[in-house]
């Protein structure tokens, strides 16, 4: 291959061989030992003699090398081995490189070329020495070992080139003048020479770093000698004699060429050109001590100025002789600079060039040596050098002599104080003389600021004056007559008092400046200008700057308009030096000169202002403080420019000119660094000037269709890119539109005004003319802002940005929103055009793409305008350019949001009442905000699926294929994302829309197709669709197919031996290691589970060979992990086996069973002890609702059963597919249900899991009905077993669904059906006895009963509202009771169950009762049959079954304490069974019922009560001070301690005997805290002298004794015993509202632990681990109330956290928020204040109309997102306190004890008033609940309405859920009656069970509690009570 490429004549041939070079030298020597390069080598060599040159160093043979001409293409392969030397990886490929190239170094000066057309531009010699040179010293940086041969090659070369300049000789011309032939010739072989020295010497520059320091001295002095004069003079006669010559000679011909092409480069052949390269050497080697990190001259100048150390000398070497011998090097070369030599003369400009350039050569490397020794380089001597220097004008004209100048002198400032002090007099000389350029003058400047930076300020600032004062010494200028304009006469730019620094203004300049009358005099003043802002922007001072300005601006008007602009446009650099206060002053500075200069005409102060804002605009970065400010200024002008406030008479003209002044800055600022986003610290107000300039440009008439529109168009663009829809987002959801209360849109409000506003709208949209002429003035400059915007942007390449503007108000109601509709489809129409022209990337299909996936999201929009722009914008873009649907943006989101949209209709279903209304897909990119309304949601997606359908045909159409490929993309990409993930839209329409035939194709649409038969390319679309499926792989490995197969001759082919067994093996290994890995617990990714599974499934379809192992680690991993997903992906891998190997199906089957029963042992899923406990048997808690936990608690059990019932549907599937296939099959089977209905009996307990009961009863069913070969008495035991599988569920108590997931109920539903219907059908197997078989037929009747009975249950439960038609009804059945006896044969827990299933049969309650008398023994394990043994009072009957109370399940612990009553007669086994049930619950649970354990204590004649609670304060002081607090509060009837209590002595012993039980310990912290609170309590006592005295002075008083309180450790609030107070707000005291006592309320901090909810099942199966905690603080707020008694609050708040228990029991999403009071004293007591709420009555004093008036202001309009969460929540407290209202009779609800929090959820506080007592004795009162047409207002409006439908359907459910629980209800309130709480009557307990209704079915209660609710809405009585609170106490509703 080598030989061809050089063989080949094509010019790539040099690249071609560099490349081949390169690649050769990066293959390691391991891999080819280095033969490439050497063959590469080989075509380089002469052909002369291959052995010439194997002793590379003998001196006849080096003669050779350069005597054999080198042809072209031996030069390329050398040039292209050079260029692989710097990348040669080993030593040996190094050295044998090295050994070909070093014989041509010391000989490239005079190599023979042979003649050449590649030699065109320059003498090959220079390349060829440059090359060589450098490629050699390229092995000797990479390789050490190799520098003594590479140095010894290079000073061998340095010794033959000088041995060659001193045989040069001047051949002179003759004397006569005549031609001499032989000049010329005779000349070539110096300017050879140094050429190829030129080479040679910019080689050793760039590789100097290789030698020593030391090295390079001994390097630079051998060159030096080289350059002798005699080589010089031969060099430029040489060259002399080449440039006259006539001869025409090929060679000279070559030279001259050569020659004009050195000078046409800038670099003119000569001695000046060899005396640069070698002070290249010098620069380089001493640049490297001072700074090994520059690139070049100017970077390692700048490196020393910006280094905060110049050099470190410790650091170094001793260098002093090395320094000293380069110093006078360099000075030697500076004089002969300086003396002007012979071989130096100049003549051309570039020669001068040259010799300047190495002049600063020379000054930068004798700076290096003074800095690394002062001793040996002179400094002085530089400063000399520097200063002739700058006296030079011509020198100083060239930029890299003038920039080594002035950096050196900076840099020796630096070192040098004195040097320094020096520089300040003369820089500033030399910038005022002005004999340099612009760049050179602003250079000085700069180094100027240098110098002076770390000088004192005096010296700062007298430069800064001297440099000032030249600004005002024109004398044809009298500077006191005429002032200037832009400053007041203060003199200083704001009109503030003196500059920070006026007091250092010297009284005269301290140096003498003095303009000379050479030059111009304006380059002058700028360059003093320059340098004035480059001090202050050095400095970098904010007092600094100011002062800059301010002497800048006194100087404005002195000398000339030029200046004037001059000083203007150089001060911008002041502003970004100085901190926000001076660019605002600057700032104002230019509004003040613009607006001068605008009136004034002034064109050159104008541009000079506006020159100045566009360099700041693109010097601020966007992440600079400063950015802000400035743009806020520019918007501010922009938007008060025409501002009429305060009457003003307004110049039009003017402010539309100050205005267009500001496009471009603007557009600058807006566009600089547009990957960097700012952040603002007050993006409201930048959003409102941004709408407001926006309104204010089209008010001065800058609009679409205007002449100055256009005139400005390219710089509104750029604006328009960067601004937000002008849509104020504050007021999007408010009713008020933001249109009516904008300001700047009234500006101009006149006739005139108003028709040439509304004409250019009507020119831009003559369609919306009618519309327009209807239009307001502000409404018609706000549609021609939103127009001008969007069609910019649209011009800009994005049209989508329409849509925000029709969220607001006006455009949602008025006819705006038609003119609306046609700003958006003329944006998309100017969008169109320019993408259609093709001519701009920005508008390429991508970019079409994105606009298309947002407009569909505005699709799905919540607001029908949004939808109906979006729909018309995406159909404009869709038929114009289908092709942009051939992207994954626009497609993807398209079909995600279908899936979106489809989630949020079946997110109403799965969760009912907890509306979601934010959906997002990162897949997609894209993100939905719906509205609550079910109907809104299903219409839009309707609509946008047919839509969807039609775009995505034409598309098709248009491109098939790449849609095609698009569309199997996204199905590729999959997971399952919740319960019914596997149903997504999205991925149906892909598959639905991959299946159609496109309308372009000619043959498929040419077919006579039947329609009833759905032709389709579905095949082919899933054919490909497969093979992109990454299953088709192990691995990356390929499949075992006929691919990899060997043939034979006879055509037969055969598999790979190896390919059959090493998978297998490979696979069966690693499904071991990860079996084992799960048995050890170790974490693996579910990821490499699903990747290890497939693979080895993947062999198992295609395998031959003993496979066992693989399908037990195959079926055995799934089990072992035992999650949804795990399953899930098992069920689909076993059944793709079963079906591609059909061979394994019984194999597999047998692993799934052995799964399945291994999960039966392993109390796996579905077979986990997880109890749903009773809500009585749990914690309760005085907190908020929350559904956060509710969910995850729902969620722990779907997890947690889900496994099963995905195995269960796979079973049941199965069987119906297989059963006929094997006897075998069956028989597993049949085994499998036996084993799995035996264990029924212990399941999960929730009623989440009612679906995965029954449909594994539904599979047995299904088997057994199916079986074929099973005998008589097998049928019976497994339908035996199958009848007693169902029953176990009826062993619960009944249960209600869980959470608000109407589809899991239907599904419930659907399954009860199918067991009953399936029952019916072979209700004849087991019907009849036979031989020792009993019939089952009771069995079976029982169990359809009971499954009847659930459905009618769950059909009420999903159907709450009787005119609900959404699920059909069964009707409950009556009971049979011949029936009881099975059922306690069966289980006597399902007859124990029974009446709770069926309340209202007293004979049902009898006949349990009486197989209770029997055999109590049997139903010891059930609590609930106590209910019915003993009653509420001990029966008489009960007298020898008293004695199995001793082993008794223990009962819930309220029901415990009822047995201490006097109804039960203190039957010691009475009393010993309630202790032992008490002493069973946990504290924490006991806890809640201390009242009811106090009131006891009355009837405790035995102790039994006094005992435990001894027992238990033991266990938990926190229990031991409620008990103490609740007895103190109930010692005496009365609030003033006047009256005791009967019980009032046995409390006293029962708290001496309690407190004398305590520890030491203890003891210690009952003293803390009582001793705290009562501190606290105590304020109400110091109060009482001033409650006549007005607020202020309480409150003083409260927080002064506050002050005094001192916080101890572990001490907390009696209402919190949760929390531990560590600290109180002191300031916080706030006396309260009372005739004659002194309540009031202080804050304090507590901090809390809150458990974490259970996440998974492992968590939730494993009760011994104690749950994870956070600890956090909060704020709580207290009231603290003495002469009160609370007691009857501490009830009815008791009761509702009761009620929560009960709705958090059946996850109904209702919100109660039952606070903490605690009564701690006869009339004393503690309440907590409800956080973030406010009374409905302080929002009537607030002047808010209603209710829904007040949901309005604060959240919204009722479209709003914001609204709807507020409205929602709402309504679901609304449910919940409006049946605890009706069922505890809560009454005085007057506006002040109602609540509503921030979040909108109303409560209810202040409980005075409750069961049969009411305010005054009279019933105003009257209706069920409060429900004011104002509360029907915020919930829809009206009765029909969604919102009002939702807060019926709760409050049935509430009412349901509560009224299972109506006996546990009672017992709370029974044990109260004798506390004397003014709220009971002797008929209390029988209205409150009254009020449940316990004697109608479940439909008929729903019924109920509907006609309860349509009473409380038409009640009169509700407002007849507020109208009468409103005139007794002044409460206003």
């Amino acid at each position: 291959m080598l030989k061809e490429v050089v063989s080949s004549r094509n010019p790539v041939r040099r690249h071609a061989l560099e490349k081949l070079a390169v690649l050769s030298a990066q293959t390691t020597a391991v891999q080819d030992e280095g033969h490439d390069l050497a063959r590469l080598s080989e075509l380089q060599r002469p052909r002369a003699d291959p052995h010439a040159r194997e002793n590379t160093h003998a001196p006849g043979i080096q003669a050779e090398v350069s005597a054999v001409p080198m042809s072209a293409r031996e030069l390329e392969v050398l040039t292209a081995l050079c260029k692989a030397a710097p990348l040669v990886q080993t030593s040996k490929d190094a050295a044998n490189l090295l050994a070909q190239l070093s014989p041509y170094v010391p000989e490239a000066h005079k190599q023979a070329l042979k003649p050449s057309s590649l030699y065109q531009e320059l003498p090959p010699w220079e390349t060829l020495s440059y090359d060589l040179t450098s490629a050699v010293l390229a092995i000797g940086l990479n390789h050490p070992s190799l520098r003594p041969e590479v140095f010894s090659c290079i000073d061998e070369a340095v010794s033959e080139l000088t041995s060659s300049a001193e045989k040069t000789v001047w051949m002179k011309p003759h004397n006569d003048g005549a031609e001499d032939s032989d000049l010329a010739e005779g000349s070539l072989p110096a300017v050879k020479l140094a050429v190829s020295s030129i080479g040679f010497l910019r080689a050793i520059a760039h590789y100097v770093h290789v030698w020593t320091p030391e090295g390079r001295l001994s390097l630079v002095q051998n060159i030096r000698r080289l350059l002798s004069e005699n080589l010089m003079i031969s060099l430029e006669g040489a060259l002399s004699a080449v440039r006259n010559a006539q001869v025409t000679s090929p060679a000279m011909k070559d030279w001259k060429r050569w020659m004009r092409h050195y000078a046409s480069r800038m670099r003119p052949l000569g001695a000046m050109l060899l005396h640069q390269a070698f002070m290249g050497v010098v620069e380089e080697s001493v640049k490297l001590i001072v700074a090994s990190d520059s690139t070049n001259s100017t970077g390692f100048l700048d490196l020393l100025l910006q280094r905060k150390a110049l050099l470190d000398h410790s650091a170094l070497p001793p260098l002093h002789d090395t320094m000293e011998s380069i110093a006078v090097l360099v000075s030697e070369e500076m004089i002969l600079l300086e003396a002007d030599a012979d071989y130096l003369q100049v003549s051309s400009a570039w020669q001068q060039r040259l010799a300047l350039q190495v002049k600063a050569s020379c000054l930068r490397s004798f700076l290096c040596c003074s800095l690394i020794d002062e001793d040996a380089a002179d400094t002085d001597l530089l400063l000399s050098w520097l200063e002739a220097a700058t006296s030079d004008s011509l020198q100083m004209v060239d930029n890299e002599l003038a920039q080594t100048v002035l950096k050196s002198m900076a840099v020796l400032a630096r070192a040098s104080p004195a040097v320094a002090a020096n520089l300040t007099r003369s820089l500033p000389r030399l910038i005022v003389q002005g004999r340099m350029t612009y760049d050179t003058a602003a250079l000085a400047g700069e180094c100027l600021a240098r110098v002076l930076k770390d000088l004192s300020a005096d010296i700062v600032i007298s430069t800064l004056y001297s440099l000032g004062n030249v600004l005002s010494s024109n004398p044809g200028t009298d500077s006191a007559e005429n002032p200037s304009p832009f400053f007041d006469g203060a003199n200083s730019v704001n009109g503030d008092a003196a500059a920070p620094y006026e007091t250092h203004h010297p009284a005269g300049s301290t140096i003498s400046l003095v303009i000379s009358d050479e030059g111009t005099g304006f380059e002058r003043y700028g360059a003093i200008i320059q340098a004035i802002v480059a001090i202050a922007s050095a400095y970098h001072e904010e007092q600094m700057t100011a002062l800059v300005i301010s002497m800048l601006v006194q100087k404005v008007s002195r000398i000339s308009p030029i200046v004037d602009a001059r000083i203007i446009t150089d001060m911008a650099a002041l502003g970004v030096s100085g901190g926000p206060n001076e660019l605002r002053a600057l700032l104002r500075l230019y509004s003040r000169v613009a607006s001068a200069a605008t009136l004034k005409h002034e064109q050159y102060l104008i541009n000079a202002v506006m020159e100045a804002r566009v360099r700041l605009a693109s010097w601020i970065p966007k992440d600079s403080p400063l950015f802000e400010v400035y743009l806020v200024h520019l918007l501010g002008l922009c938007v008060g420019s025409g501002d009429t406030a305060g009457e003003r008479v307004v110049d039009e003209a003017l402010a539309t000119k100050v205005i267009a002044q500001l496009f471009r800055p603007m557009a600058v600022l807006a566009s600089s660094d547009p990957d960097q986003k700012p952040q603002f610290n007050d993006p409201a107000e930048l959003s409102a000037l941004s709408r407001n300039a926006w309104f204010n440009i089209v008010v001065h008439g800058f609009t679409l269709t205007s002449q100055s529109g256009k005139e400005y168009a390219q710089e509104l663009q750029v604006l328009a890119q960067y601004t937000l829809p002008l849509v104020d987002e504050d007021r999007i959801d408010m009713p008020e539109s933001g249109i009516d209360l904008n300001t700047v849109l009234r500006r101009g409000a006149n006739g005139p005004q108003s028709v040439e506003q509304k004409q250019l709208l009507i020119s831009a949209l003559p369609s919306c003319e009618s519309d327009i002429k209807g239009l307001g003035y502000q409404e018609s400059v706000f549609l021609n802002a939103a127009l001008l915007v969007s069609t910019m942007r649209a011009r800009a390449g994005d049209c989508t940005t329409v849509l925000p503007y029709f969220m607001e108000a006006k455009v949602k109601t008025t006819a705006m929103g038609n003119c609306m509709l046609a700003v958006a489809a003329n944006s998309v129409d100017v969008y169109l055009q320019r993408a259609l022209s093709g001519r701009q990337q920005g508008f390429a299909a991508p970019q079409v793409a994105l606009q298309l996936a947002t407009f569909f999201e505005g699709c799905c929009h919540r607001i029908p305008k949004v939808q109906q722009a979006a729909v018309a914008s995406a159909d404009r873009l869709v038929s114009q350019m289908p092709s942009a649907f051939c992207q994954k943006t626009s497609l993807f989101a398209l079909l995600e949001l279908l899936s979106l949209m489809w989630k949020s209709c079946l997110d109403v279903e799965t969760d009912e009442y907890d509306w979601k209304s934010t959906y997002t897909s990162e897949k997609g990119r894209v993100t939905l905000q719906l509205s609550d309304n079910t109907e809104y949601r299903r219409e839009t997606l309707t609509n946008f699926h047919k839509k969807c359908r039609h775009w995505v045909s034409k598309a098709i159409d248009a491109a098939p294929l790449d849609v095609k490929g698009l569309l199997q993309a996204y199905l590729e990409d999959y997971e399952d994302d919740g319960a019914y993930g596997h149903v997504a839209l999205g991925r149906s329409f892909a598959v639905e829309m991959g299946s159609l035939i496109p309308g372009t194709d000619q043959r498929l649409t040419s077919l006579d197709r039947q329609n009833s038969l759905g032709v389709n390319t579905a095949s082919d679309f899933m054919a490909q669709y497969t093979t992109r499926q990454e299953y088709r792989h192990l691995d990356g490995k390929a499949l075992d197919d006929e691919q990899w197969a060997l043939v034979g001759y006879s055509g037969t082919s055969q598999m790979l031996a190896s390919q059959s067994a090493q998978p297998t093996m490979d696979e069966a290994t690693e499904l071991r290691r990860l079996a084992m890995k799960l048995r050890n617990r170790e974490h693996v990714p579910f990821q490499a589970v699903r990747q290890t599974l497939r693979n080895a499934a993947g062999v198992l379809s295609r395998g031959t060979s003993d496979l066992t192992p693989l399908i037990q680690d195959l079926v055995g991993i799934p089990f072992a992990v035992f999650t949804k997903q795990a399953i899930n992906l098992g069920i689909s891998l076993w059944l793709g086996i079963i079906k591609e190997n059909p061979s394994l199906e019984t194999r597999v089957l047998a692993e799934i069973a052995t799964g399945w029963e291994s999960s039966i042992k392993l109390k796996k899923g579905f077979f986990a002890p997880f109890q749903h406990l009773d809500p009585f048997y749990v914690k309760e808690e005085f907190a908020p609702s929350r559904w956060d936990v509710l969910s995850k608690r729902q969620q722990t059990v779907h997890n947690l059963i889900a496994p099963h019932l995905r195995l269960a549907h796979m079973l049941s599937s199965h069987f119906s597919a297989s059963r006929l296939t094997s006897p075998s099959i069956e028989r597993i089977y049949a085994r499998l249900m036996r084993v799995t209905m035996l264990k029924m009996k212990h399941t999960v307990a929730s009623p989440l899991a009612r679906e995965v009961h029954f449909q594994i009863v539904l599979l047995a069913l299904k088997i057994l009905r199916s079986a074929t070969r099973l005998g008589a008495s097998t049928q019976w035991r497994l339908k035996d077993a199958i009848l007693s599988a169902g029953l176990a569920w009826f062993t619960m108590a009944p249960k209600w669904s869980f959470g608000s997931n109407r589809l899991q109920v239907k599904a419930e539903i659907k399954v009860l059906h199918d067991v009953i219907n399936t029952l019916q059908l072979f209700g004849h197997v087991g019907a009849q006895a036979a031989k020792a078989l009993p019939s089952l037929q009771a069995k079976n009747e029982l169990l359809v009963q009971l499954v009847q009975q659930e459905i009618g249950r769950l059909t009420v439960w999903i159907t709450p509202l009787a005119a609900d038609t959404r699920t059909g009804s069964v009707r409950e059945g009556t009971f049979k009771f011949d029936l009881v006896q099975t059922a306690w044969l069966e289980d006597p827990r399902i007859a124990v169950q029974l009446a709770t299933r069926f309340p209202d049969s007293d004979r049902l309650h009898q006949d349990i009762r009486s197989y209770l008398m029997r055999e109590p023994e049997k139903a010891v394990g059930e609590p609930d049959a106590l209910y019915l043994l003993i009653g509420s009072s001990l029966p008489s009957d009960v007298k020898n079954q008293l004695k199995y109370l001793l082993y008794w399940a223990p009962i819930n612990p309220m029901a415990a304490v009822t047995l201490f009553l006097p109804a039960y007669g203190n039957h010691p086994f009475v009393l010993q069974y309630a202790l032992r049930a008490l002493e069973s619950h946990s504290v924490d649970v006991t806890f809640f019922y201390v009242p009811q354990i106090v009131q006891t204590l009355r009837y405790d004649a035995l102790g039994y009560v006094e005992r435990y609670i001894i027992e238990t304060a033991k266990f938990s002081q926190l229990f031991a001070h409620q008990i103490i607090w609740n007895m103190k509060a109930n010692a005496y009837k009365d609030e003033d301690s006047q009256e005791p209590d009967p019980a009032k002595p046995v409390l006293d012993k029962v708290m001496g005997a309690l407190i004398s039980s305590f520890s030491h310990e203890d003891k210690d912290f009952y003293e803390r805290e009582f001793d705290f609170f009562g501190k606290v309590t105590g304020i109400s006592g110091t109060l009482k002298p001033f409650i006549k005295r007005p607020k202020p002075e309480k409150k003083q008083k409260i927080e002064e004794e506050l002050r005094k309180i001192q916080v101890d450790v572990g001490v907390y609030l009696p209402s919190n015993p949760d929390g531990v107070v560590i600290g109180i707000d002191r300031k916080s005291g706030k006396p309260l509202q009372s005739h004659a006592k002194a309540p009031y309320m202080a804050t304090f901090r507590i901090r809390k632990e809150e458990a974490e909810p259970e996440t998974s099942e492992q968590e939730a199966l494993q009760s011994a681990e104690l749950a994870r905690r956070r600890t956090y603080e909060v704020w709580q707020s207290a009231i603290f109330k003495v002469g009160d008694d609370c007691r009857q609050d501490v009830l009815a708040l008791q009761l509702i956290a009761t009620f929560r228990g009960i709705f958090n029991s059946v996850g109904l999403d209702v919100y109660v928020f039952p606070y903490r009071v605690t009564a701690t004293a006869p009339g004393c007591g503690v309440i907590d204040v409800l956080p973030n709420s406010i009374s409905r009555d302080m929002l009537g004093r607030e002047a808010v109309n209603g209710l829904y008036e007040y949901f309005v202001s604060k959240y919204g309009s009722e479209d709003s997102i914001r609204f709807q969460e507020a409205r929602s929540n709402f309504i679901k407290s609304m449910a919940a306190y409006s049946i605890i209202s009706y069922l505890l009779q809560f009454k005085d609800r007057h506006n002040g004890n109602i609540m509503v929090d921030d979040a909108g959820h109303i409560l209810h506080i202040d409980f005075g008033f409750c069961f049969d007592i009411a305010p005054g004795g009279v019933k105003f009162e009257r209706a069920p609940f409060k429900l004011t047409p104002e509360m029907v207002a915020v919930m829809g409006g009206s009765t029909q309405s969604q919102p009002f439908r939702a807060f019926e359907e709760l409050c049935v459910k509430a009412f349901l859920a509560s009224r299972q629980y109506v006996e546990q209800l009672s017992h709370v309130v029974l044990t109260m009656l004798d506390s004397g709480l003014p709220c009971f009557k002797p008929a209390t307990i029988q209205h409150f069970k009254e009020r449940f209704v316990m004697q109608k079915s479940d439909r008929e209660a729903a019924d109920f509690v509907r006609k309860l609710i349509h009473w409380s809405e038409r009640s009169y009585s509700t407002g007849v009570y507020d109208y009468f609170q409103l005139l007794t106490n002044g409460i206003p509703y």
